[in-house]
């Protein structure tokens, strides 16, 4: 019998591992990847160890740089550029840190001799999210609204849904763009909202602005203004005619 590699010996005992946690309800994705966390810019956000027992020794790190320590029996040691701007739980771990900035995004990891696994946190920082822009044409009569994000805004465009809102039946709600019947009541206003993890924003429009104006009331009007004058002038003669 052919003895095993040492990658497929690896690949099994990892399969047999996964399977055993797969019976505790515990995934070996959960194990391997870290967890999403999100927060805002100028904001504040708060890591959560989820700890059951006391923590004695505590170290955070971004990345590999450290965040804050804190040694049993000692006071913390806080590094730049989080010195002033966080809050650490001695008990639990928990770690927040206050006036986010984009430049906060990392992995984060949570290590300590109270607990067997290090415990790690992927960082999300968006920016406020900006109203959306909404344009509009006529094609074949129908409206089409397409909800736009302004191009200067370029904090995790990708992360971005969009959402419509439509009190018209027959409106066909597309990912960026709205459809609607031009015989529809197009006094109506719809809207479209942006939104990520934790922040939504909303624009509304009038589907009546979409449409060019009628103008061929004002086309008449302005037919009957010369025929008005003609037949003034013609009556104004024929009483002058019948005068003299």
């Amino acid at each position: 019998m052919a003895a095993a590699s040492a990658p497929g010996l690896a690949a099994g005992v990892l399969g047999a591992f996964c399977l055993v946690l797969w019976f505790d309800v515990i995934s070996c994705e959960q194990l391997s990847s870290a967890q999403s966390v999100f927060g805002v810019v100028n904001k504040s956000v708060t890591f959560l160890t989820a700890s059951s027992t006391p923590i004695k020794d505590i170290l955070w790190k971004k990345g590999k740089d450290k965040v804050v320590e804190k040694e049993e029996n000692l006071d913390e040691s806080v590094y730049p550029p989080f010195r002033e701007r966080i809050l650490l739980n001695i008990v639990t771990g928990d770690l927040t840190i206050f006036n986010l900035s984009s430049s906060d995004e990392d992995e984060y990891e949570f290590e300590s001799t109270s607990i067997k696994d290090s415990i790690k946190f992927s960082l999300t920082v968006f920016e406020p999210l900006p109203s959306p822009t909404l344009n509009c044409t006529l094609i074949n009569e129908t409206v089409i609204v397409q909800c736009g994000i302004p191009e200067v805004y370029s904090s995790h465009r990708d992360l971005i849904t969009y959402s419509w809102y439509c009190p018209l039946a027959g409106c066909e709600d597309g990912l960026i763009n709205m459809h609607v019947k031009k015989e529809n009541d197009l006094s109506q206003e719809i809207q479209c909202t942006i939104s990520n993890a934790l922040l939504n924003s909303t624009s509304s429009l009038v589907l009546r602005t979409c449409v060019p104006a009628d103008h061929s009331r004002h086309r008449y009007v302005l037919l009957a203004v010369p025929l008005l004058v003609i037949v003034l002038i013609v009556v104004f003669l024929g009483g002058m005619y019948t005068f003299f």
